[in-house]
């Protein structure tokens, strides 16, 4: 690992931070699958695209959706607003809410990025063609990062305040032997 790299992971609160953070990838992980299975089920015989140009676009889906709030809930409970074994449960389901919408603005930003970027390049490998109607297109995908930023907060902030609370049972369990702070504390 390189000196950046280790100076992150021993800083305080890394690791506590990235274990949480990798439980909801695993759960958005697994419910993704699922989807998808169930997805395949319901097309069963009536489709004529192949399976693997489905599991292309679940596996385009997780990398764009749950890969940025996993990223913006470590970064939150690391650094924006961790959580402590001496904070109130109120508390923790208010930063663990925040978490969910530090990794939902994650999703915003990737996506009308990426949809930005698909829609100008109207599907062009590389070609940027600036059609009359750029300004609509980028509307579209604002509102349809918009939209998908709000679903993914909705469906998983119960996620994360469920992760914040187990987070919080367990440094009761286990204490730090530092006081834990972020950019919420000492603001």
């Amino acid at each position: 690992m390189t000196t950046l790299a280790h100076r992150v992971v021993r800083q305080r609160g890394f690791l506590v931070a990235l274990a949480s953070g990798l439980v909801v990838l695993a759960v958005n992980l697994v419910q993704n699958v699922l989807n998808a299975v169930i997805g395949q089920l319901s097309f069963l015989g009536t489709s004529g695209v192949p399976a693997w140009q489905w599991w292309a676009g679940y596996a385009a889906q997780f990398a764009s959706i749950a890969v940025p709030l996993t990223f913006g809930v470590v970064l939150s409970f690391w650094f924006i607003a961790p959580i402590g074994p001496d904070l109130h449960i109120a508390h923790v389901v208010t930063r663990a809410a925040l978490a969910a919408a530090v990794g939902s603005a994650l999703v915003f930003l990737v996506n009308l990025v990426t949809t930005g970027i698909s829609l100008v390049t109207n599907g062009l490998m590389g070609q940027i063609r600036l059609t009359a109607d750029a300004g609509d297109q980028f509307l579209r995908a604002l509102g349809f990062s918009a939209v998908i930023a709000g679903g993914q907060l909705v469906t998983v902030a119960p996620l994360v305040i469920l992760v914040g609370v187990l987070l919080r049972m367990w440094l009761e369990r286990h204490p730090s032997e530092f006081e834990i702070v972020g950019i919420v504390d000492t603001a």
